[in-house]
């Protein structure tokens, strides 16, 4: 009786264990890092783009269908009213970290726009192909302003 629930006691804590694990962001780098930026650069160059051109058929191109179904034409013109408003158009960024989270890869960057130089932007794909946005978040001093 005392056995059985030991192991039961070590059955929890393991699955604790491994499930905490899967959900580490372990930061990318070298080959790794290069590896997620070929696939990645170019759906992020086509983002932006599209929210300074206000083209949410081309914006949606590489979304996966939860953000897909999230982004109607009333919610991508709030983004856009949100954004553009407080911070302009989106001008030049430069990759700070690539992190890998379980199925998926978060490309954090320090952006530029027009009405501020320190924007943080996140950007989340998958990781398997067809490597699919499923997240795109925005952040700074401005934004956080009422």
């Amino acid at each position: 009786m005392k056995i059985n629930r030991i192991v039961s006691i070590v059955s929890l804590v393991l699955v604790v264990l491994l499930g905490a694990c899967s959900a580490v962001s372990l930061p990318l780098s070298g080959s790794d890092r290069d590896a997620v930026l070929a696939y990645s650069e170019a759906k992020v160059d086509n983002l932006m783009q599209s929210m300074n051109n206000n083209d949410l058929a081309a914006f949606s191109r590489d979304l996966d269908d939860k953000m897909k179904g999230a982004f109607t034409a009333d919610s991508f013109a709030k983004m856009q009213s949100q954004i553009g408003g407080k911070i302009g158009k989106y001008v030049s960024r430069q990759v700070s970290t690539v992190l890998r989270t379980g199925d998926y890869v978060t490309i954090i960057y320090a952006a530029r726009f027009e009405n501020e130089d320190a924007v943080t932007m996140r950007v989340s794909l998958e990781t398997a192909e067809p490597h699919r946005v499923s997240g795109l978040w925005f952040d700074s001093a401005k934004l956080r302003q009422q």
